[in-house]
């Protein structure tokens, strides 16, 4: 057979997926309800049959076109499909094994094609080479969408978290104490910064405790940022408090070579307080 004769074929089969691609849809969702039962929206009975027609129907425009655009298309859709299943919290396990649900039931409708039509191992191996290519594609948009969006996902937790973490805590009027607890990463102490000039600026703070007794190990970069913090709150015009430094980060602040004999340093917050002026005001009356 001929090249002309052999597009002629996969033609007609690209236009037989089209025209009973309801058919095909509904194979696909019933080979996946048989296999898994899963309660989610996403993996639901409708919800296959819907993403299989919209599929389906791309699978077969591509096929009779052979237009490599198309597979822009399908990408698209993938990426459109991975976001959704990430969304309605789908693991990429879950979805990506409806892949050999598509592959079956169109394979079990093409087969129906090649025995009534009689077509050519060449027409055979030029249907599958697009089909499995088509679905390769939507496959890749779909895996890349939910990986990528994923990560989004996790990074605006881990950027929530870290906000969380700098809990500048207003004490009196122009007083407050920012409390570091836990392990201090660079990226932490970046943030830590940040967030604690924001605040020292709408509380209209003139006074900050920056309390280090959660703190038990820092690096130099970590111990960088939170002595730059006093610095930068000194040309603010916010006098730096500093309490519970630990042997480890008094260590590594002297090997930065900072002098902290000119920092404002107390062992207690409570020492730290009633340097500030700010001792017990009056006898505790609760019984």
């Amino acid at each position: 057979m001929d090249r002309t004769g052999q597009i002629h074929r996969v033609v007609f089969v690209a236009e037989s997926i089209l025209e009973n691609k309801q058919r095909i849809a509904d194979q696909i969702a019933q080979l996946r309800s048989e296999a898994v039962d899963v309660d989610n929206d996403f993996l639901n009975e409708d919800a296959m049959k819907e993403r299989a027609l919209d599929l389906i129907e791309m699978i077969g425009a591509t096929l009779k076109n052979d237009d490599p655009a198309g597979f822009n298309e399908i990408v698209s859709w993938g990426s459109e499909k991975g976001k959704e299943a990430v969304i309605k919290d789908v693991p990429i396990t879950e979805a990506l094994q409806n892949t050999q649900y598509y592959r079956k039931a169109l394979w079990m409708f093409i087969a129906e094609i090649v025995e009534k039509e009689r077509l050519s191992a060449e027409d055979i191996i030029k249907v599958a080479n697009g089909l499995d290519h088509v679905l390769d594609q939507a496959v890749f948009g779909y895996s890349k969408s939910y990986v990528e969006y994923n990560l989004q996902i996790a990074q605006r937790y881990q950027d929530t978290l870290l906000e969380l973490s700098v809990p500048v805590v207003p004490l009196f009027s122009g007083v407050a104490v920012l409390p570091m607890i836990g392990d201090i990463d660079t990226r932490r102490a970046k943030m830590i910064q940040e967030k604690a000039l924001e605040r020292c600026q709408d509380l209209k703070l003139d006074r900050l405790i920056i309390d280090l007794s959660g703190v038990t190990i820092v690096d130099t970069m970590v111990a960088h940022h939170i002595f730059q913090l006093v610095t930068i709150l000194k040309l603010l015009g916010v006098k730096a408090v500093i309490t519970g430094i630990r042997s480890a980060v008094a260590i590594t602040a002297v090997n930065l070579g900072i002098d902290l004999y000119n920092l404002n340093i107390y062992s207690t917050l409570q020492q730290a307080l009633e340097a500030l002026g700010y001792g017990l005001v009056k006898k505790e009356t609760i019984k």
